[in-house]
C-alpha cells in the first residue's frame, strides 16, 4: 500500500483502525454538509469497510491526511473506483477538516492525488463529483485542471455537478521530417 508525502502532509491507505479518525472528520456538520449531511454510525462503518476493501482490492484508493509536522489528521482524500449513472470512473475526492479550511489542504491532497493516478496507476481520465452549492470543492477542482462537464448525475442520492480531467498528452519528441 502506498504512503505519500507532500510539503506539508503524508497520506497513510485508509484501513479499519481509522475508523474513529475518518468519523471524527465526517461527522463534524460543517465538513457533512459538502457531502450531503451527517452520516450514520452504520454508514460510516459501511464507508471505512468500502474503502479499506477499496485498497485491498485495486491497490489504490483514499488516504488519510495527517499533518506531517503533528501527526493529526487534517483530512480524507484520494482515489476511487465508482460506478455513477452508468459509467465508471476512477474519482478524485477529498475531505478536508472544517478548522483547516483555506489552507490548501484539498488542493495539496488532490495534486498528489492527480499524480498517482495518471503516473504509477496510469488512468487515462479522472472525474470529480460534488454538490452544485459545494463553491470550495468546485475552486479545488479547478486549480487541479478539472472542466466541469454538461452533466448532472445523482450520487449518494443527491444531484451532483461533473468535473473531468484528461491525462495530459506527452510532447512528441524528435525532430519533424
Amino acid at each position: 500500500m502506498t504512503v505519500v508525502r507532500t510539503a506539508r502532509l503524508v497520506g497513510t491507505p485508509i484501513t479499519h483502525e481509522d475508523g474513529p479518525l475518518l468519523a471524527g472528520l465526517l461527522t463534524d456538520p460543517r465538513v457533512a454538509a459538502t457531502l450531503g449531511g451527517v452520516p450514520s454510525e452504520e454508514q460510516l462503518d459501511e464507508t471505512v469497510t468500502r474503502q479499506a476493501a477499496h485498497w485491498s482490492a485495486h491497490g489504490f484508493g483514499c488516504w488519510m491526511w495527517r499533518d506531517a509536522r503533528t501527526g493529526s489528521v487534517v483530512a480524507r482524500g484520494g482515489l476511487g473506483l465508482v460506478v455513477v449513472g452508468r459509467r465508471a470512473d476512477v474519482e478524485v475526492s477529498w475531505a478536508v477538516d472544517a478548522e483547516h479550511w483555506g489552507e490548501g489542504l484539498g488542493s495539496e491532497l488532490g495534486e498528489a492525488a492527480v499524480a498517482q493516478a495518471f503516473g504509477p496507476l496510469d488512468v487515462d481520465e479522472l472525474a470529480a463529483f460534488t454538490l452544485p452549492g459545494n463553491f470550495a470543492s468546485r475552486r479545488i477542482m479547478a486549480k487541479l485542471a478539472f472542466v466541469r462537464q454538461d452533466e448532472h448525475v445523482v450520487k449518494a442520492g443527491l444531484d451532483h455537478l461533473v468535473y473531468r480531467r484528461r491525462r495530459p498528452r506527452e510532447a512528441p519528441t524528435g525532430e519533424l521530417a
